[in-house]
């Protein structure tokens, strides 16, 4: 790894852009045992920063009908584009995604890990495989990958960056339990968990939105997902919650809580710009548990990114 010196101009290789891919075509009847790609495929090139690491994410949405079939998603690295040298080999083990084999409605997660040891200014390819352990009544509904060189920024003396070109991060998270909600359309509850950001020089943020959810009884599902508007609560919709593109979603079969996070990259916003972004949460009144369901931590997280 290349340290960038105190003092040091910072140069357009230091931080190349992040980028991110999704895809929500809908995959029915999976039956291979090997990561596959698929189609479309989920894919994306990205140059390697200064310091030869990126943050890796990859996400998905799924379930199996049959009940007994994990969905398995992971990322593949190669350098350049898809016909060259495998960088990082899809594993789902140590840095991909997986369903818990039970029958039920889409599970919304994704796993996020640190890529190191790559060569600075080389463009690498990444895609997203996946595969299921067994049988054909797995189905995917949605499929992510993003990389984001690091470091996002710091306190680097003397270099000529602007301000606005690595605004504070933001967070927020409350651990009050939330019991048996019923609301099938998405709301804010109390108390509310929300952030408010300035959008960098890129236009894009790593947009994190997390926490902690169970379900006595198995049957119902719980999602909890961003929204972002301009300014305030009042400001005009940026983005609207949805557990299928951005959201994380509890497992149908979960007891106790189960805690985890989803990641993606927000582009497009206007640099200077002050935004508002809140964690929102609903229930999947389609499913047959009942309002068992409950909530044990809400949390919201925007880091400007390159």
């Amino acid at each position: 790894m290349v340290d960038i010196l105190v003092g040091a101009e910072i140069s357009a290789d230091d931080f190349p852009p992040a980028v991110w891919d999704s895809d929500t075509t809908g995959i029915v009847q999976i039956s291979s045992t090997t990561f596959i790609a698929g189609s479309p495929a989920v894919e994306l090139n990205f140059t390697a920063p200064t310091s030869g690491t990126v943050i890796l994410s990859v996400g998905m949405g799924g379930s199996d009908n049959g009940g007994t079939n994990r969905i398995h998603v992971a990322p593949e690295v190669r350098l350049t584009n898809v016909s060259g040298s495998v960088v990082l080999a899809a594993d789902v083990t140590t840095r991909g995604v997986g369903t818990p084999g039970e029958v039920g409605a889409n599970v919304h997660r994704s796993r996020t890990t640190l890529l190191t040891g790559l060569t600075a200014g080389q463009l690498y390819y990444a895609r997203v495989l996946y595969k299921v352990s067994g049988g054909s009544t797995a189905d995917i509904a949605c499929r992510e990958i993003s990389v984001t060189p690091t470091p996002l920024g710091g306190s680097f003396a003397g270099r000529p960056v602007r301000a606005l070109d690595f605004p504070p991060a933001a967070w927020a998270q409350n651990s009050t339990q939330i019991n048996n909600p019923s609301n099938s359309g998405y709301i804010t509850g109390t108390p509310e968990v929300s952030v408010t950001f300035t959008a960098p020089t890129s236009g894009r943020v790593l947009l994190i939105v997390g926490g902690a959810l169970g379900n006595g009884a198995g049957g119902d599902r719980i999602f909890l997902s961003p929204e972002v508007r301009e300014t305030n609560s009042s400001g005009d919709l940026v983005l609207s919650p949805s557990v299928t593109s951005r959201g994380f979603g509890s497992d149908i079969c979960a007891g106790a809580f189960h805690y985890g996070s989803r990641e993606s990259v927000l582009e497009g916003l206007t640099p200077g710009q002050l935004y508002y972004a809140v964690v929102k949460y609903a229930v999947a009144t389609t499913d047959s548990g009942g309002s068992t369901q409950d909530i044990g931590c809400r949390d919201i997280g925007v880091v400007p990114i390159p």
